[in-house]
Formats: C-alpha cells, structure tokens, sequence
C-alpha cells in the first residue's frame, strides 16, 4: 500500500491599493496538488541498479491540468520542483522519487499570487516527501529566496486577511485578521500576463512624505473598513499614490477603471502587480460590476474575464490518504 497527499493552496491577491507589500488577502481559486511517494519509490528502486541509492538517477514526474497548464514546466524548471530540490538541498535531506499531479486553478502572471502558491507548494512537496515539517518561520526563510515579499507568501499559507512584515532578524510577522460581512470581493482577470518584474521596474526609488503619509493613513483605514463593516470608506481607503500611478501605462484602461462609480462598487485597487483587477462590492452587485469593469477593457482591446470569488480562509490545507 503506498502513501499519498493531496494539498490546495489558494491564490491572494495583495496591496489592496494602499497597502503596498504589506497586506494580502486569500480567495477561493487553488493550485491543487497530488503527491504519490511510495508507489514511484519502490518501483523505481527496484529498477535501480544495485549500490545505487534510491533517488539517484530517479526524475520527479509532474503532470499539469487546469488553468494556464501548458505555461507551466514538466520538467526541472517547474517552480514546484525547483524550491523543494533548494529546500532539499540546503537542510541536507534526500528528496525521494515522487509524482506530483498539479491541478491549477490560478492565472500564471497576473498578480494573483500564483508564484506564492507554487512556492508554499513546493516548500509542502518538500515536507511531504521527507516527512519533515517545518516552522512556520523556516517557511519563510526558504520561500524568501524565491519571493523576497511576504504578502502574498502570508496569504497562501494562512488564507484570510493578513497584514505581514519582516523584522530586523528576519523574521516574519503575521497578523491575520476577520473582513466583516457584507462584503463580497470580485476579480477581472485580462488576457495578457504582467511579469511582476517588469511591473516593479517601473516604480521609482523614494517617495514624498506627502505621498507616503497618504498611503499609511489608507492602509490603517482599510483595515479599519474591512474588520469593523464600515465598508463605505473602501473607495477612499483603496486609493494609492505608492505603485498605481506608476503601473498604469502598462494597463490599458486601469485609471478609468479606477474612477468607475456604480452601484455597489465600493473599492476598486489593481490586483498584486496587476493587470487583474480587484474589487470589493455589495454581495447584491458584484456581477454588474465585474461586468463593468471588464466592459473598460474591452472598450481599451482587452478581453477581460469577471469573476465573483470568496475569501479562503484556511490558506494551505493537507490531507493524506492510502491507497
């Protein structure tokens, strides 16, 4: 009998317009992955030949469904497989042989957290295949080599609403908190990718005080709205001179988008690095409004994809099974 996992971290989304690399924000669309162990490890060692270990000379399977599958690698370039392998490497441990089944649900580059979500993902495959489980700050550490950002990073693996930072030592501070009901949040997704390279290079190296000023006392209400239910102060909240601004020549239509003002439309930010859209809306509105924001860029060439989603509020979960 051999041993299996199957695991889902959700894709986030992050700023929230004010709160640049600070707050984060899991939803309801997953990478969904399968492990098989034991079943690949006895079969190919027993077609190794003898004296050699078990893993030499053994290649990880990956098979890819779901969204954006044929973007993503099956071979050693696989985000998954390359930061289990790093992690494997730098604490000293054999990686066994394992077959990984990836089902995805999140859009490759387009600043919903798909990079953090493969990222946990294969700190998990890591853990799994070893049968080491790692702190919560070990985490951090290995998945900061690949996402210096802990935003995004927080929200997969926690689900929810989190702020995070980094201490002096390194260490990265959670704190995750309950969005009040009422509040219904809305993704547009455009069908054109933004690599958060390219939507970082455009951002400008110091800031006014005015403007960072601006983007604090935004961020704290943002928080304030969303815990308390005083949700009417998100479209002032939502509003950033920090990374906006600077991303919206690459995004055609985004500040029209942003001076959008329809029923039950009550913040509207981009989402991560862009070019999605995020919006929080009235339960009863969310529909109409992810049709009129997708309706902008469809009148600027873009063909845009609405969708209503939940907050996930579990982030990473792990289930095992025999078979």
């Amino acid at each position: 009998m051999s041993r299996s996992y199957s695991f889902r971290v959700p894709a986030s989304t992050s700023n929230l317009g004010a709160g640049f690399d600070a707050l984060g924000l899991a939803l309801d669309r997953y990478l969904r992955v399968n492990v098989e162990i034991e079943t690949l490890t006895r079969r190919f060692a027993a077609a190794s030949p003898k004296g050699r270990g078990p893993c030499e000379g053994v290649k990880h399977e990956i098979v890819v469904r779901g969204v954006d599958a044929a973007s993503i690698p099956t071979t050693s370039d696989n985000l998954i497989l390359r930061v289990a392998k790093s992690v494997a490497a730098q604490r000293k441990r054999p990686l066994p042989p394992f077959r990984i089944t990836i089902d995805n649900e999140i859009p490759l580059a387009r600043g919903m957290g798909s990079s953090a979500a493969a990222i946990i993902a294969g700190i998990t495959c890591y853990e799994l295949g070893t049968k080491e489980r790692l702190s919560e700050q070990e985490i951090f550490h290995y998945a900061h080599e690949f996402e210096p950002h802990p935003d995004n990073l927080s929200a997969a693996l926690r689900g929810g609403l989190i702020t995070a930072t980094e201490s002096a030592n390194g260490d990265v501070l959670i704190a995750k908190m309950q969005v009040a009901d009422g509040v219904k949040p809305i993704v547009v997704i455009p069908a054109f990718e933004l690599s958060t390279e390219k939507a970082r290079a455009v951002l400008p190296q110091t800031y006014s005080r005015r403007d960072a000023v601006y983007n604090i006392q935004r961020s704290a209400l943002t928080i304030a709205a969303l815990t308390t239910g005083n949700l009417l102060l998100l479209r002032e909240a939502m509003r950033d001179r920090i990374h906006q601004p600077y991303r919206a020549a690459l995004i055609p239509g985004f500040e029209e988008i942003l001076a959008l003002t329809i029923p039950g439309l009550l913040g509207v930010a981009l989402s991560g690095s862009g070019p999605t859209v995020f919006a929080f809306t009235k339960p009863a509105n969310a529909k109409s409004a992810g049709r009129a924001i997708a309706s902008v860029f469809e009148k600027h060439g873009v063909r845009a994809t609405p969708l209503a989603v939940n907050i996930d509020s579990e982030g990473r979960s792990i289930a095992e099974g025999e078979r």
